[in-house]
């Protein structure tokens, strides 16, 4: 029996794998939704989360309907119909940011402050057809809970082609995905899906964009989720839909590029207090 801890004392138990450009993209890559107990208000160097270790910790999963992508201080971006309700209905959305210590891991839950729709320039006000919204986050980072989320790096959208390799990644099914099995159970981190690019589809109405299309599945909860660069794994764009045939998805994923997404995000500053 000693030698056969000798033999198996380097087995990585608890590791999530080596670092890649896709783990370290999908860093910046949180899930979007609602919470199902109210937070407490904490003093101020004191921000309450959620300790996966503890018993009973799966209750407090957040409530996800979709993914957002930092990509830049306080500012992330998702798909408009992934917030719609939080806006219409008024009800307080949060994301969910990860922080990983030896053996633990811990989750934060960040009010987002205010949602922006996204404003054509082409017609300078809002366009409600092209589904993409950012969100305001002014995260507070503490020496107790750090915030750990960190700006992603853009990709060129432009140079985009039919047969060029991707990745999609986000959070599909929601909670639900990580509660499947009866073990290894609770740590919420973002899937990563690969394939090429089949179509890029362009704008044919004036209040359109165009949009790259996917041969990739995708299934509730990628809304808002990453597409990503598969050799430099740079964003590309955002996952706004995909093609379900009687509940089963299809190859076929759309998402909007970069190139649209990024000048507006850089136009929109905020101030703290």
């Amino acid at each position: 029996m000693d030698k056969y801890k000798e033999f198996t004392k380097n087995i990585p138990w608890d590791s999530a794998g080596r670092e890649t450009i896709f783990s370290i993209a999908g860093k910046s890559i949180v899930p979007v939704g609602s919470l199902p107990f109210q937070p407490i208000k904490m003093p101020e160097d004191n921000i309450p989360y959620i300790d996966m270790n503890t018993p009973g910790s799966e209750d407090y999963l957040m409530n996800i309907v979709g993914t957002a992508i930092q990509v830049d201080n306080g500012k992330l971006i998702t798909c408009l119909h992934v917030v719609k309700d939080f806006i219409e209905y008024q009800q307080k959305a949060y994301i969910w940011a990860r922080v990983i210590r030896e053996r633990t891991v811990a989750y934060v839950p960040y009010p987002i402050h205010t949602i922006i729709k996204y404003v054509d320039p082409r017609i300078n006000k809002v366009n409600d057809s092209v589904d993409l919204a950012v969100l305001l986050v002014p995260a507070k980072s503490t020496a107790n809970v750090p915030y750990e989320v960190p700006n992603i790096e853009w990709g060129d959208s432009t140079q985009i082609g039919v047969g060029d390799k991707v990745v999609i990644a986000g959070y599909p099914l929601g909670k639900e995905m990580f509660l499947k099995t009866q073990s290894n159970r609770g740590i919420v981190q973002p899937t990563f899906y690969n394939g090429i690019v089949s179509a890029v589809l362009p704008a044919t109405k004036a209040n359109e964009t165009r949009l790259i299309q996917v041969s990739i599945p995708s299934a509730g909860g990628m809304s808002g989720g990453a597409l990503l660069d598969a050799s430099t794994g740079k964003l590309l764009g955002i996952i706004t839909s995909g093609l379900n045939i009687n509940g089963i998805p299809q190859p076929m994923t759309y998402a909007l590029p970069a190139e649209i997404i990024k000048p507006f995000v850089e136009v929109i500053t905020f101030k703290t207090n």
